[in-house]
Formats: C-alpha cells, sequence, structure tokens
C-alpha cells in the first residue's frame, strides 16, 4: 500500500528532543558495544593461551570462570550492538512514519508516559522490549568484563592489588545503578502536588 508522506512535517519539540535522545543513546551505546566485543575477542584468545598466566592455571575453576565470563561479556556485547542498531534504525525513522499519520496531539496535551508519546508519533509497539533486550545485555557485558578482569586479577597479582582492585570495582559499577527502573511509587510523590 502506498503513504503520502508530508515532506515539511516536523516532530513537535518534546518528541524531538526524546526522540532524539534516544537516538544518540542507541548509536553511543552501539559503539561501546562493539568495541567491547572487540576488546573480548582479544582477551578470548589471551585467555586461551595458558602461556598468558604467570603460574599454572590448566584445570582451574578460576580460570574455567574466566573463559564463561569472557564469552558471555562476548554475546552480550555483540547482542548489545545489534539491538542497538535495531533501535537506532527504528528511532532514525521515527519522523518519517510519523510525517505519514495525521497528528493525532492537535491540541498539544498528551496524558500518558513517554513510550506512549513515541508510539503515537510512529515508535514501534516493539522497541519497548527491545530497548530491555538491549539494556539487559550491555549491563550484562558490562559486568562481565568487570568481573573478567576481577578474576584475572584474583589469579595473577598480589593480595593488596586484589584487595584494592575489588574497593575500585564498587565504585566504578556504582552508575549502573541508575540505569535499575524507579518504582511508580516515586513517581507519585512528585506528580501529587498539583490538585
Amino acid at each position: 500500500m502506498y503513504c503520502w508522506t508530508n515532506i515539511a512535517y516536523e516532530l513537535p519539540s518534546t518528541v524531538k528532543s526524546l526522540n532524539d535522545g534516544w537516538l544518540t543513546t542507541f548509536q553511543s551505546s552501539t559503539v561501546v558495544a562493539g568495541l567491547f566485543a572487540v576488546v573480548e575477542v582479544r582477551i578470548l584468545s589471551f585467555v586461551k593461551n595458558d602461556a598468558s598466566f604467570a603460574r599454572n592455571v590448566v584445570g582451574n575453576s578460576a580460570k574455567d570462570a574466566l573463559l564463561i565470563f569472557t564469552y558471555l561479556g562476548l554475546f552480550f556485547s555483540v547482542s548489545a550492538a545489534v539491538s542497538g542498531l535495531i533501535l537506532t534504525d527504528d528511532f532514525g525513522e521515527l519522523p518519517v512514519r510519523a510525517s505519514r499519520q495525521r497528528d493525532s496531539m492537535e491540541l498539544g496535551l498528551f496524558d500518558s508516559g513517554t513510550s506512549e508519546l513515541l508510539q503515537s508519533y510512529g515508535a514501534k509497539r516493539s522497541w519497548i522490549w527491545v530497548m530491555w533486550h538491549w539494556l539487559f545485555s550491555l549491563i550484562a557485558g558490562t559486568l562481565s568484563l568487570t568481573i573478567q578482569v576481577l578474576i584475572y586479577v584474583s589469579l595473577e597479582e598480589s593480595k593488596p592489588v586484589r584487595i584494592t582492585l575489588a574497593v575500585i570495582t564498587v565504585f566504578a559499577v556504582l552508575p549502573l545503578v541508575h540505569l535499575v527502573p524507579l518504582s511508580s511509587g516515586r513517581r507519585k510523590r512528585y506528580s501529587s502536588g498539583s490538585t
């Protein structure tokens, strides 16, 4: 079926801001996930070579764990990169899809969440589950890489170095807590003041 496209159409500023923010996030995370995947391939070749370790770790369960987390990191990083590419493509096409439908927000008011707002302007319904897949894969890949470093340090470094890196790792992964969704009770607290 042929669709008419309004080539002069522009997204409303709020929708454009949301779309641009998500696009930037997906594009940059795709690059980061791709770099992580390249690093994981390099780590995989390092881990598979027994000469990479100062002492004999053949048959050591820590080396097996290192290998498992290397594969996990590789697969999660590739998965995050592919999901990021899919979402980048989806949000890159949002203005065109919005220009092909009648603007249902003529009054400029919308009583729902940002995901529904983006969907009303052409975001596919599947973007939510792809976004959660992307986010989980990105976090899991990042944590896998961090755990690999800790396992390697535990195999090869002295006790003071192991303790120092364990403390630094906790500090380094703290920003990931920001990615945990807020409970709905918190949102209600902010919106209850306008009665």
